[in-house]
């Protein structure tokens, strides 16, 4: 009845671009960036899965980025996070989880940590070939990846895009506050483990922090929380004004932030 009430005096306007969930993609045969070139490589994790990556290199890079994407990332999806690291000098490793695009397996939480850490060990191997810096980067799930490598590899620094906190964050998010006791949610121990607010306590090398001010997934609060959390001396947040979960590599606050936390990590002595 409530609904009924509401839905009588409330007209809800829906804009035409909001109907369509568009995602142009790029796959090997596209890439076409100047300066950059793109080798597909199949990554073999501990417990014998197939994992399809891109590694982009570039000649003058000085940093080599493991990029984690989220839970709803492909490789084939990654046209804003690749547009934003053209303009920088850096090479930069992409996998596709295991069960996702071309990757064998199916997907658990130990699953990915064995899938994160393949993609550490390629790309370590290949900053210490090239004499680059390693930065991790995780966005929305995969920043719990990413804290996960630095608090047990070593790293120049990392990137948390839209970032988790924990479960019991995530639930409280889920769900409305006036519904709360009613409703709950029985994550599962391996899930309840993952929490970044103990991880980032824990990790005192450079920490940049991005979230938008509009994120609804994973809302700026829990960016604000890790920050609080973070042990690390050299650690910024940055709230982008007007972006949402997904949209921040097109916004210039963020590829600012990102280009300025590059050249300090960069400029310090290895």
């Amino acid at each position: 009845m409530t609904l009924v009430l509401l839905a009588s005096c409330t007209t809800i306007e829906i804009e035409e671009r909001s109907i369509f969930d568009a995602h142009p993609t790029i796959t090997p045969e596209t890439f076409n960036y100047d300066g950059l070139t793109l080798h597909q490589q199949t990554l073999e994790t501990e417990d014998g899965e197939q994992l399809d990556s891109w590694y982009i290199e570039r000649k003058d890079a000085v940093a080599t980025v493991v990029y984690l994407g989220g839970n709803g990332f492909l490789m084939v999806k990654s046209r804003p996070w690749l547009e934003m690291y053209a303009e920088l000098p850096v090479n930069i490793l992409m996998i596709d989880y295991r069960g996702y695009g071309q990757s064998s397996g199916e997907p658990s939480v130990e699953g990915v940590k064995y899938d994160a850490k393949a993609a550490y060990s390629f790309a370590a191997d290949h900053t210490e070939q090239n004499g680059t810096k390693l930065l991790i980067h995780g966005h929305s799930m995969g920043s719990l990846l990413a804290a996960y490598l630095a608090e047990t590899r070593e790293a120049a620094g990392y990137i948390l895009e839209s970032p988790i906190t924990n479960a019991d964050d995530l639930t409280s998010n889920i769900v409305p506050r006036l519904l709360r006791p009613f409703i709950g949610f029985e994550f599962p121990e391996v899930v309840k483990e993952e929490d970044n607010l103990k991880r980032v306590a824990g990790i005192e090398i450079p920490l940049l922090l991005i979230g938008g001010e509009d994120d609804e997934v994973t809302p700026i609060s829990m960016a604000e929380k890790l920050y609080e959390k973070s042990a690390s001396p050299d650690k910024e947040l940055v709230k982008v004004n007007g972006g949402g979960h997904n949209d921040l590599p097109n916004k210039q606050d963020y590829r600012e932030a990102v280009d300025a936390f590059l050249g300090r990590i960069t400029a310090t002595s290895n």
